[in-house]
Order: C-alpha cells, then sequence, then structure tokens
C-alpha cells in the first residue's frame, strides 16, 4: 500500500504565495466551514453517475434534436473505431495523444450499449476493461521515479466508472476487485500526489514526463505551481474525488483521498472571479466545469454533505459563458470569442447542470443554442423541455471584472460581436492586450485566430504573438510575451479599462497597455487604446503612443479571417477594404504623423523563439499553419502618434454607394464621421473623452 508523499508539509515561499495570490492552496478548505455538514438530503446510491431507473430517459435523450446527431455518428462507427485507437496506442504507446483518443472512442462505445446494448459491444468493453487493468501506468507524468497523475488518469477514473455502471452486472467479481485495485494504485495515489505537490510544490522532487513519453518537452520546474492555479487542478480532483467514492469500503485510503478532492475542489471554484468570470477563456473553463462537475454530482449523490451548488456565482457564470458567445461556425457548431487557446464552446452538461441547480430557464436556453453536445455526460444531466429563457437585454454590452468587453447587436448567428481583450496574465494566453475581435453577418471580418501551436520551435507559435493580432506594433515589435521554455503559461502583460460608458447602443471605452510594452521597450511612456462602437457596424478607434523615441513608429494591424482563403483585401490612400464572401469592412485611418497604409502577410518564421534544428521556409509554414494576410496602417516620425481608424461594415450585395467617412484633427483632438455618425476624440487630458 503506499503512503502518504514523503517530505513535510512546507509552507510556500513569499513568491509563490504572491504568484497565487489569494488562492490559499495549502490544505486552507479542509477546515474551511463551506465543507462543514449541511442540511441536503441523505445519500440514496453508491452509484457514481447513473441509477438504472435513468436508463430510458438517456435513451430518450440520445433521440433528441440537440443530442441525436452527434449519438448517431458514435453508433455508426463502434466498436470498430474502438479497437483501432487502441491498436493504433500499443504499437506508439503514446499516453499524451493515443490514449487520449482511445478513451473517447471507449467512451462513446459505453454510451451506444447503454442506449441501445449488444453482446458484441458489452464483450469488447470488457475486453478493454481487461487491456486496460493490465497497463503498468494510467498516466505519462511522474515526480522524480514516482508516477503521478493529472489528465488521463483522471480520465481513466471517470471512463471506467461510467462503463462499470454501463454494464452493472455484466463485469465479474474478480475483475471488477482488478479494476478498483488498479484504480487506487494507478489513478486514485498518482492523482493524491499531483495534488499535494500542487499544495507543497517544497516538496516536489521535480515533475516530469515518462521517460517511455521521451524527453520532457518543457521546464516543468514550476509546473506544481502553475498547474494548481489553472484549469488542470480540476483534472486529478475529479479523478481523485471519483475514486475515491469508488472505492470506500475496498481501499483505508480512501477517507483522506475524499478529503484531499474536496479541499481541491474548494480551491478550483477559487479559480473563478467573484462575477463568474474565468481567465483562460471560455474553453479551459468548460474543461473546469466537465471535471469539476461530475465530482460534484457524484458527491452530491453518495455523499450529501456539501451544496456544491452555493460554491460560486453559478448566474454570472452562466453570464460568461453566453457572453463569449460569438454566432456559428461554417459547420453549424456554436462559435465562440476564442481569446486565448480556446477553440470550442461548452458541453450541453454544463448549461444542463446549472438548470437542474438553480432553475435558472436562460440555462436551458444556453444548453439549446449554445452548446456544443459531444460529451457522454451530456446524455446523462440533459433535461428537454425544461422552461427557457433568452438571455436579457443587458448582456449584449458586458464587461466582466478581466477587463474583457463583448458588445454585440444581439444573439443571431448574423449578428454584429464586437470583444476586446485587456485585463491580465493567464494561462494559455496569447500576446493579445488591447487587441479585439469583430463578426457581423457570419463573418470575422477582424478574427483572433485559432491553431496556434504549443511548441516555441514552431512557425505556428507566431500565431500567439502580438504581430498577429488586431493590436498595435511599436518599432516593429509587440509587448510582453514569454519564450514558451514553460509551455503555454501565462506572461506579464497587463492593460487596464481606464474610461468605460455604456449607453446601449453606442458604447466606447479606453484601455492602457502602457505597462505590457514598457516592458519589452522602456522607451514606450504611454500606449491607450479606446474604442468606440456603434451597433451594428460603426467602430472607431484612437491609437495614442508616446515615446522617448523622436523616430518611433506606430503600426495599428488589422486580421480578417482566412482559414477558407477567402477573404480578400485591397487599399488605396488612407482608405483599405477587407472583403469577406458574406460581408465587406470599409476602412479609413488618419494620423498626426506620416501615414501608410498597406497590404501584408504575416511572416511566421522570424519570431520563432527557438527554431527548430531544420530550417522551415515560409511557403513550408503556410502550408501547415494558413496564411494570414492584414492591413498595416503605420504612423511614423515623431514621439508622440495619434492614429485614428474608421471602420463601416456592409452585407455583401448591399455596398451601394461608398460609405461616408472623414477624419480630421480639430483644436480639440479628433474630429470624426461615419455614415451618419460624428464624433469627436477629445485628447487634451491625459485619457481621451469621446464627445459625440
Amino acid at each position: 500500500m503506499s503512503q502518504q508523499p514523503p517530505g513535510p508539509e512546507k509552507s510556500l515561499s513569499r513568491r509563490q504565495a504572491l504568484r497565487l495570490g489569494t488562492l490559499a492552496l495549502l490544505g486552507s478548505a479542509v477546515s474551511n466551514p463551506l465543507l462543514a455538514k449541511i442540511a441536503l438530503p441523505p445519500a440514496r446510491t453508491q452509484r457514481i453517475f447513473f441509477e438504472p431507473m435513468d436508463t430510458p430517459r438517456i435513451r430518450s435523450n440520445a433521440r433528441t434534436i440537440l443530442l441525436g446527431t452527434q449519438y448517431r455518428k458514435w453508433a455508426r462507427d463502434v466498436p470498430a473505431s474502438m479497437f483501432a485507437t487502441w491498436e493504433r496506442f500499443r504499437e506508439s504507446n503514446n499516453y499524451v495523444s493515443d490514449l487520449n483518443r482511445f478513451w473517447a472512442e471507449f467512451t462513446n462505445t459505453a454510451m451506444v450499449q447503454l442506449v441501445e446494448p449488444r453482446d458484441d459491444l458489452r464483450d469488447a468493453l470488457i475486453e478493454m476493461i481487461e487491456n486496460i487493468v493490465a497497463l503498468p501506468r494510467w498516466d505519462y507524468l511522474m515526480d522524480g521515479d514516482t508516477p503521478i497523475g493529472l489528465m488521463r488518469a483522471s480520465m481513466a477514473t471517470s471512463r471506467l466508472l461510467f462503463a462499470r455502471e454501463v454494464l452493472y452486472k455484466d463485469l465479474s467479481d474478480d475483475l471488477q476487485q482488478r479494476l478498483l485495485d488498479s484504480m487506487a494504485e494507478k489513478a486514485a495515489e498518482p492523482c493524491y500526489r499531483a495534488i499535494y505537490g500542487m499544495d507543497n510544490p517544497d516538496s516536489v522532487t521535480g515533475w516530469r514526463y515518462d521517460p517511455d513519453e521521451g524527453p520532457t518537452p518543457f521546464n516543468m520546474d514550476r509546473w506544481p505551481i502553475l498547474l494548481g492555479s489553472n484549469n488542470l487542478r480540476g483534472a486529478p480532483t475529479m479523478g481523485l474525488g471519483l475514486a475515491a467514492l469508488a472505492l470506500e469500503g475496498h481501499d483505508p485510503r480512501a477517507g483522506r483521498w475524499l478529503k484531499a478532492a474536496e479541499s481541491s475542489a474548494m480551491t478550483v471554484f477559487k479559480l473563478f472571479h467573484p462575477d463568474g468570470s474565468y481567465f483562460e477563456g471560455l474553453s479551459y473553463a468548460a474543461y473546469t466545469y466537465r471535471t469539476m462537475l461530475q465530482f460534484c454530482a457524484a458527491h452530491r449523490r453518495i455523499k450529501g454533505t456539501i451544496d456544491w451548488s452555493r460554491q460560486m456565482n453559478f448566474d454570472g457564470q452562466l453570464d460568461y459563458m453566453i457572453a463569449l458567445q460569438c454566432g456559428r461556425n461554417a459547420d453549424g457548431t456554436p462559435d465562440i470569442i476564442n481569446f486565448s487557446d480556446a477553440p470550442s464552446s461548452y458541453y450541453a452538461m454544463v448549461p444542463a447542470w446549472l438548470e437542474a441547480e438553480t432553475g435558472n430557464p436562460v440555462a436551458q436556453y444556453a444548453a439549446e443554442h449554445f452548446s456544443h453536445p459531444a460529451f457522454f455526460v451530456d446524455y446523462l444531466w440533459y433535461r428537454p423541455g425544461r422552461p427557457r429563457e433568452a438571455p436579457r437585454v443587458e448582456l449584449q454590452n458586458y464587461r466582466n471584472e478581466l477587463d474583457w468587453v463583448v458588445s454585440r447587436s444581439g444573439w443571431r448567428p448574423e449578428d454584429a460581436v464586437l470583444a476586446f481583450r485587456g485585463g491580465f496574465p493567464a494561462n494559455h494566453e496569447h500576446a493579445d492586450r488591447n487587441s479585439f475581435l469583430y463578426k457581423i453577418f457570419g463573418e470575422r471580418l477582424l478574427t483572433d485566430h485559432y491553431g496556434a501551436a504549443y511548441s516555441n520551435r514552431s512557425p505556428g507559435w507566431t500565431l500567439r504573438l502580438t504581430e498577429a493580432h488586431n493590436a498595435i506594433l511599436i518599432n516593429g515589435e509587440g509587448h510582453q510575451y514569454h519564450d514558451g521554455s514553460e509551455g503555454v503559461n501565462e506572461g506579464q502583460a497587463i492593460a487596464r479599462i481606464v474610461r468605460y460608458e455604456d449607453r446601449g447602443q453606442r458604447i466606447w471605452w479606453c484601455s492602457d497597455a502602457t505597462q505590457a510594452y514598457q516592458l519589452v521597450n522602456p522607451a514606450v511612456k504611454q500606449v491607450l487604446r479606446t474604442v468606440a462602437f456603434v451597433k451594428p457596424n460603426i467602430i472607431v478607434l484612437l491609437d495614442q503612443v508616446r515615446l522617448d523615441d523622436s523616430n518611433g513608429e506606430v503600426e495599428v494591424r488589422f486580421f480578417p479571417d482566412n482559414r477558407d482563403q477567402a477573404a480578400l483585401l485591397s487599399t488605396g490612400g488612407d482608405r483599405f477594404l477587407i472583403e469577406r464572401p458574406n460581408a465587406v469592412l470599409y476602412g479609413a485611418s488618419a494620423c498626426n504623423a506620416q501615414l501608410k497604409v498597406a497590404r501584408h502577410k504575416l511572416d511566421l518564421i522570424s519570431s520563432i523563439p527557438n527554431p527548430p534544428d531544420e530550417p522551415i521556409s515560409q511557403a513550408e509554414a503556410e502550408e501547415q499553419f494558413g496564411q494570414f494576410p492584414f492591413i498595416g496602417v503605420q504612423s511614423s516620425g515623431g514621439s508622440e502618434h495619434s492614429v485614428v481608424t474608421v471602420l463601416v461594415a456592409r452585407k455583401d450585395g448591399d455596398e451601394g454607394t461608398l460609405p461616408r467617412i472623414s477624419i480630421a484633427p480639430n483644436e480639440r483632438g479628433w474630429f470624426f464621421e461615419a455614415e451618419d455618425i460624428r464624433g469627436v476624440f477629445d485628447t487634451q487630458s491625459s485619457l481621451p473623452e469621446l464627445i459625440w
């Protein structure tokens, strides 16, 4: 039997404590009054995921409009897809990617067996459980020479316990015992060691990849601290918690494991801001929900000692999930505001849980309109026919505690969405302070690129940098960003919103990113971006930069979506045009220095921090990652730069005459006109004022 990780429990250094802020990771939740027993219904079950009486409802969910399409895809491919991914994993022994693919197909097979039981699926699942039990390890991370559990061990726990309940009495007593024994040694104890290391980083020998996975790709010295305060804490917390619940009465360590999981869950919940926003972006909030809510629901079913619905501002989190929607992708799936590496929306299980716990009818609307159903728990928790209610109008102008602003004209796919990324460092972030995206008529006329690489040796790393965003460069440089040696963890750059005015259909704000650029160039004295949005189709930007260098240059970049290579860009004098198949964006710029407006293409090669051993050409990089054309508006010559850009969007086919755009300096600062909208940026004070 494994013992508690060696070494005394140590306090964090001052630097580590500052890094973790108010999270109070060192076991504070163990004595937290929130963990005291409260008046909840007594536990009625020992099952983790569902009761046999739930089966008809789950089978019905597999035929709903929301979940039926995905289920039919799974049913068509199993069990062949499961066997194929298992063989690929056995050939490669790659736990990072190939085992991940296997677990998806294993879970899909279990779901089909639950909905449409078949002898061949039953036998295939039992065969795979035998294979998994025989594996020497369930994860790819180690602390020194001791296995620890993060994503794969926790995934194994969740999926195996689900399959165990699907198979029910079809598993022999002997296999049940061996499965639980393996879960204790290959999942629960390794996940416990991971959480212990997060809470006690001074006790860690040194996290690394298992040697069978090849060399450790990153400097992992700080990973216990870093992963202990981002979405990845949720995975071992879920794995440990579910395993502990399943192992009660089977393993004497189960009680200790469960207390550790409860404590870690409270720490995970502190990662969310009081207003419900989440610093890593929507996809990583969704991953945190996906892992943690499985544990919370099982804990409620079996223990009933903690009211998890009271541990966070779930109404605020629902606002966050809804506000970060961005219409639809070309394939009909929900598009989202993809700040950082966030690629996709949440699974239906998340708003379904919120609706069941809070009774908020907007959660049902969110499940049916904004979720991306592709997860087995969706089928367990979704309740069709529940009351639903559209998001409230106030959410159409949304500013959260992260200093992110999202302003929209509505919730239809063709409505306008303008999203601005200010705020603070975050895991998975990009160098994107004061950048923004804009979508209307179903087109990302200005986009935040997808598909940035995790490796600092890849040309795709460039997509993480300021030069790949709708932001500004100063003397050819973006703001501070890390070099990637630790992975995709946070940098140090900050942008703060210093003015904000919401008039409903007209909204404007000013964000100060001076600190972010000063970290790269001490000659930078001020960097302000003011954004005005007149819904749905007029945007006005004022970029103000002050330098010590009298010969400084400022460039403002505008990137359209070009994943389908259908973006067309053209320029003429101080004007430019961005065309997408269903919409066009007219632009005009002016500045107080020498102005140049030109069309360019992103250089994917020159900014790689750690170039590959074999050089790669721009053409080869574009073949792999795509082409990224952009409009560059340059202001050169002088120490103070004011660049005003007016953007007007129109639906393709509705262009008619060219929009009326004019920009001119005046005694207060800058006058602008766009169609029938007129205003003045008053720049006489330290912060600009917008006068309509």
